[in-house]
Formats: structure tokens, sequence, C-alpha cells
């Protein structure tokens, strides 16, 4: 699968990435790749991320405030990037700290855009 290819390249591409997810509307984890979390960790992430993004969501749609482009979370050990995508779907990268965001948000942007060009037919 294209988003297999997508994820493994986000690790790499990412120094201290500690995974990447691929996410259905309501957080399940539709596949990740991870490199220091096990997948149970970052199944976990990605449901508390589906939580978060659902309540952020209606937060904006209830005061008009249009739609998330990137979301960064910033805990004390990890850097969290979650950017939507069509149809409901997010990709999310984890990041230990310290994190190069600028390159994080790049790469990220970068394999989002891969998605849309390889799943989602506009």
């Amino acid at each position: 699968m294209v988003f297999q290819y997508v994820l493994a390249n986000l690790l790499a591409n990412n120094d201290h990435a500690l995974g990447a997810l691929f996410l259905d509307g309501s957080g399940e984890t539709v596949d990740l790749a991870c490199a220091d979390f096990s997948p149970y960790e970052m199944r976990v992430i990605g449901a508390y991320l589906g939580i978060y993004l659902r309540q952020l969501e209606r937060v904006l749609a209830n005061n008009d405030l249009g739609e998330p482009r990137m979301i960064h979370i910033e805990k004390k050990a990890m850097h969290i990037y979650v950017v939507p995508l069509p149809d409901g779907y997010h990709l999310a990268l984890v990041q230990r700290h310290p994190a190069l965001v600028g390159r994080a948000r790049e790469s990220l942007n970068e394999a989002v855009e891969q998605l849309k060009r390889e799943l989602f037919v506009e």
C-alpha cells in the first residue's frame, strides 16, 4: 500500500521520529510506522488524537473559524504534528524533543501531498 511507503519515508526523513500514523475520521489507526514506540503506544496516541481532533473541529465549526491546516501539539517529551486529509482522514507524525520543527512540517506536507495524489481522487 502507498501509505505504508509514505509513513516509512516520513520516519526516515525526520530525526528523533517516534512514529507516524494514518488515521481515519474517528482516530482509529488505519496504518502506522514505528521507530522507538510500540504499535500499541502509537495506537493509543492515535485514539487520543481522534478525541482531540473531533473536539477541535467542533469548536472551529461552532465559531465559524474555518478548518485546521496543521495542528502542532508540543508536550514535555515530544511533538505531535497532525494534518487533515480528504474524507476525514489525518496524517500524524510523533517526534521526540528536541525536534527540527520546520523540517518535520515540511516533510509532513510533502507526505500529505503524496497521499492526496495516490489515494484521494478529486
